[in-house]
Formats: C-alpha cells, structure tokens, sequence
C-alpha cells in the first residue's frame, strides 16, 4: 500500500502534553520508533488486502519553528520533510493546516497514485479534505488525541485509537483510565452479520503482529475482567448500537464479545449470562428489548416499541431527572452529539463534590482517581456511577485547560471548567447554542457553583 504521512505537530505534541508528558516527549523525540509501528504493525484500513504493507513513500512533519525547533532534527534523521510553519497572527495562529491541505490535494493528482493519507492531528479544520478522498476512493487514517469532532471521525477510514498509540507505538503505559473514550467512524457493516456492524472495525481488529491493545499478561480461563477490560468492552458493545440502524441482536453481540475477550466473560464476569452482565455496565442510555433472544437499542436513534424495552433501568434513570425535567431535552441533545455523559444533576454535583474532597487529601492519578470517585458515589450517595463518565469529566476539565494539584481543585472552579468544555464541544458539533439552551447547560451541569 502507498501511503502519505502528514502530521501536525502542534496539535498532536500539545494534546499529548496535556495528557502524559512522557507520551509527548517520546513522540518528538523518537519518531522512527513510531514509525516503525505505522508500517510494521498497524492495520490497514478496509478496502485493502489486510495482508498488505505500508510504504511510506511520503514523510512530512509540519512545525512551528518558533516554539518546537529543537525537536527538528530528531524527524529529520527520521526521514521527514519539515514544512516550517511560523505564528501568521498575534494570537499563535500559524498556517499548517492550509499547508498540509494544499500538499494533500496536490498528491491527490500526483502521477503516482497514493492508495492511503494517514493525518497526526486532531483538527476538525481537516475534515472536508478527507471527504475529498473518501470520494477519490482513497483510504485516509487518522490519529485524533482527544475528543475529535463527530463529522472528523465518520470521514476517516480508519481512527488509530490513542491509548493503542501510547502504549505500542510509544511504548508507554496510558496514564489515563480511558483514552480511547472517542466514538469511532462509520464504517462498512459485518458482512456475516448485515443487521450488526463490525464492531471490530476498524478501530478494534488488530493483525496478529500489532498485539492486544491493552497488554495484559496470560490469565486463567474464568477471571473477573479488570477495568480497562469492562471499560473496552462498554465501548464495543456502544459502538456497535451507534453503527447500527437497527437495535443490535443480543445474541450476536454476545458472540462477538466472547471471541474478543474469551478470558475475561468466560463467566460473564460472575452474572452468568449476557443480560446481567449488560446492566452491570452502566449504560444508562441503552435499553435491552425483550423478546427473540433480546436486542440492545439507543431511544435517541432507533425506533422501538415503549412496551417492549424492560423499564427498570429506564425509570431509574428518568426518576434522578425529577424537578430537572426542563433540562432533560437540552442534556439528551448534548449528550447525544457530544458524547458528554447523561447524568442528573445531582449525580454531576456529586462526582464534583467527591472529587474536590479526593483531591484535598490524595495528589491526582487519572485512573485511581476515577476509581475513587466511582467507588464514593456509590458508598456515600448510593449512586452508580460508570468509571467511563468520570474519565470524560476529568479529561474535559484537562483538555479544558485545568491542571490538578494546583490549589484550585474547587468545586467552582471544576464546574466551571466542565461547563466549558460541554460548551466548547458543542460549538465543534454546530449545536446552535441560544442564550436559554446555554444557561440550561449551565444548570445542569454546575448549577448553582458556576455564575
């Protein structure tokens, strides 16, 4: 396979900081290792013999001379072109993404055709470029740290999950308890099973050579799954209901998790059965339909019968909504195109509260943190709160600007700074954001701690 590598330095060193430092420095300084990964050991998008290998035969790193020169050398000995990209405007703005646009296009007409565009960064500015090669049938893959915009996922082929970044091509062990929290594309349907996507595709099928995404050691046959595992597996089975246009057939979706992670559900992680072990997973926005052996449905997207959805965990969830009906519409519609968790109001107070408190007595660790805070709401508020929700409020708060540790770990400071990532997020999304849907959002996150 032909492939072009742009990578926007800028983006993905900054986001990478912001994450783990380690993850940033091993990326600029070390960049033959990982590009040893990209060649020899990820996958190849679809529409390719899987068996195929990448030829790199283009390598261009677009930087800003003025802030990250001492890392230059270091891709040149890696054999990149540096397209140097200098501030063009007071604020830092330089001129990388037209750059890298342009020198897209034009190798879109090159004489050699180029089958595969693998872009490093997370800009959303980049999306209608991808869209042009999608119609050119060309295969793009993109590496997106953070939460990229829904339309910049769904136009990639292929989204190189983060963590699988971090941990294999960088060679570090994730810091955060759930990197790869962003949806994946839309991509084609399993074509054993028309009514199901692969969930497996293209973000979770690795070839033999590119190893387990999380490097977990050999365990026995019937061992309780860990977290990462319950975290991975939460993901799949989302991926799979957002993919499909139907409610996904339990049956089939059980099979396919069981292939992925034989070890881990031997024993549905002790509940015996699927449906069990579904509910255990906190996805409050699904719902498990009765009959034929049982589907999984998202109310937002599918159409279903009222009667036919088993109501308890939808009436326990609609009860935490009580005297917060008004902002019920606008959270579902955020949570919908963003991502953002779906939880009350008072379940967002309490994962502040017991935060500020965790963090007054313990230093911040992404994943013993989350865990903490999990294991407190549901001691001291009897409230279940899924680990997935917790990562997506600490990163929003990082990727927002706010370091932990700082001495304004305050529950206003933290609500605010929730408050506008959720914002921010949806501006990305073209939400129209009306001064009444703004406070709304300000209400059901921070309420009365946000001005």
């Amino acid at each position: 396979m032909k492939s072009a590598l742009f990578v926007d330095f800028d983006n993905v060193y900054t986001q990478l900081r912001q994450l783990q430092p380690a993850a940033a420095e091993r990326f600029a300084r070390q960049p033959i290792e990982w590009i040893r990964w990209l060649t020899e050991s990820l996958e190849i998008p679809g529409g390719h013999d899987p068996q195929a290998r990448r030829r790199l035969l283009v390598r261009r790193c677009y930087l800003n001379p003025n802030w990250y020169q001492t890392y230059r050398h270091a891709f040149l000995r890696a054999g990149f072109e540096i397209v140097d990209c200098p501030p063009v405007t007071s604020q830092g703005k330089t001129s990388t993404d037209i750059h890298m646009v342009l020198d897209i296009v034009e190798l879109l007409a090159h004489e050699t055709r180029y089958d595969e565009f693998i872009v490093l960064s997370a800009d959303a500015d980049f999306t209608p470029v991808l869209r042009k090669l999608r119609r050119y049938d060309r295969r793009t893959s993109v590496l997106a740290i953070g939460f990229p915009s829904a339309a910049y996922q769904a136009s990639a082929d292929l989204l190189i999950d983060e963590r699988l970044f971090i941990e294999q091509a960088l060679g570090l062990v994730a810091d955060t308890a759930e990197l790869s929290l962003q949806a994946a594309p839309s991509g084609p349907y399993n074509p054993d099973n028309p009514g199901i996507p692969a969930i497996a595709q293209p973000l979770v099928t690795l070839p033999v050579s590119a190893g387990p995404v999380f490097s977990l050691a050999p365990q026995p046959a019937g061992r309780p799954a860990s977290e990462d595992e319950l975290l991975q597996i939460a993901r799949r089975i989302e991926l799979a209901v957002e993919q499909a246009p139907q409610p996904v057939a339990a049956g089939q979706l059980a099979s396919r998790l069981r292939q992925e992670f034989p070890q881990a559900l031997d024993n549905w992680n002790g509940h015996g059965t699927f449906k069990p072990f579904f509910r255990s997973l906190g996805l409050s926005h699904l719902v498990w339909i009765t009959g034929s052996g049982g589907r999984i449905a998202d109310p937002a997207r599918h159409a279903i019968d009222p009667a036919s959805a088993e109501p308890e965990a939808a009436l326990e969830r609609e009860s935490r909504w009580l005297g917060h009906e008004a902002l019920l519409p606008v959270a579902r519609e955020v949570h919908n195109l963003t991502g953002a968790p779906l939880l009350a109001p008072q379940v967002v107070r309490a994962v502040l509260d017991l935060l500020c408190e965790d963090l007054a007595q313990q230093p911040y660790e992404p994943t013993l943190t989350a865990r903490r805070i999990c294991e407190q709401c549901l001691a001291s508020r009897g409230l279940e709160v899924a680990m997935r929700d917790v990562v997506f409020i600490l990163r929003g708060m990082q990727l927002n600007g706010h370091v932990f540790g700082r001495g304004q770990d305050d529950a206003r400071t933290l609500a605010q700074r929730l408050v506008n990532q959720v914002l921010f997020l949806c501006e990305r999304e073209q939400m129209v954001l009306s001064d009444d849907t703004v406070a709304q959002v300000r209400q059901w996150i921070g309420g009365d701690r946000v001005d």
